[in-house]
């Protein structure tokens, strides 16, 4: 159940993310192209000096338009990895409290106990907790992941942080990819016919556009979907909490 819910809700926020980006790649390819291309056109009908003066200044919209496809995709994409981890512990916190198990009702033959005499379970040893911590601090080990969703990046040019995200994408796709194996929900490809039959999981298919009917439906896949098959973080080192992402670092011996 708990690897389910997991699963569930990153399945949710990475659909939700991928929805976004490919909603940004249509708006571009809808309005910002065809600008640009009329730009030129008009741009190449005037004189030469006047070529001179714009078509620098053409080449650097194309260049930050090219630079919003890269950045946008990596920055949702990181977003929703770290929405994911959040979300996990206090979605499970949430349906701990709606859901009453047969242990959790009263019975009548049962002597009341106070809540003084109830054992009180501490916060943040949920398994789910630990393993989120574990999660967000391998990826702060080793892309820094953290570093740069703290670091207020406004001031910094666009071609500093295209470089930075670069590597910071790098480490933490190999990071995830070393104690997380992700597949397709869907084998099919994206833009193909699937058919969602009856019965099917909605935890695992979401529908679009014009829903009529019962199922079985016929539709063109937007995305595949993403599930973990498998996942080994490993343990907590002895005597470090869980709750520390990252370890303060002081040098010694510099001191004046």
């Amino acid at each position: 159940m708990m690897k389910r819910m997991v699963a569930i809700t990153f399945l949710v926020v990475m659909l939700t993310v991928w929805v976004l980006a490919a909603g940004a790649h249509l708006a571009t390819r809808v309005f910002i192209d065809p600008t640009l291309i009329d730009l030129s056109t008009a741009v190449a009908a005037l004189q030469p000096e006047a070529q001179e003066q714009l078509i620098p200044r053409l080449e650097q919209l194309q260049k930050l338009r090219n630079s919003a496809s890269f950045y946008i995709p990596c920055v949702l994409f990181l977003a929703g990895l770290v929405a994911t981890l959040i979300l996990s512990p206090l979605l499970r916190r949430s349906v701990k409290r709606l859901v009453v198990t047969p242990k959790e009702r009263p019975v009548a033959v049962e002597p009341e106990i106070s809540e003084e005499e109830r054992p009180i379970k501490a916060v943040g040893d949920d398994p789910v907790d630990m393993g989120a911590c574990r999660m967000l601090s391998i990826l702060q080990r080793k892309g820094r992941l953290i570093d740069f969703l703290q670091e207020d990046i406004t001031a910094y040019p666009d071609a500093q942080i295209g470089t930075a995200v670069r590597y910071i994408h790098e480490d933490c796709r190999n990071a995830l990819s070393e104690y997380v194996t992700l597949a397709p929900v869907v084998s099919e490809k994206e833009g193909e016919t699937v058919v969602v039959p009856e019965g099917f999981d909605p935890s695992e298919i979401r529908l679009t556009g014009q829903i009529t009917g019962e199922p079985p439906f016929e539709g063109v896949l937007q995305h595949s979907g993403w599930k973990i098959a498998r996942i080994s973080l490993p343990e907590q080192p002895k005597g470090r909490k869980h709750r520390v992402i990252a370890p303060a670092e002081v040098e010694i011996g510099q001191v004046e």
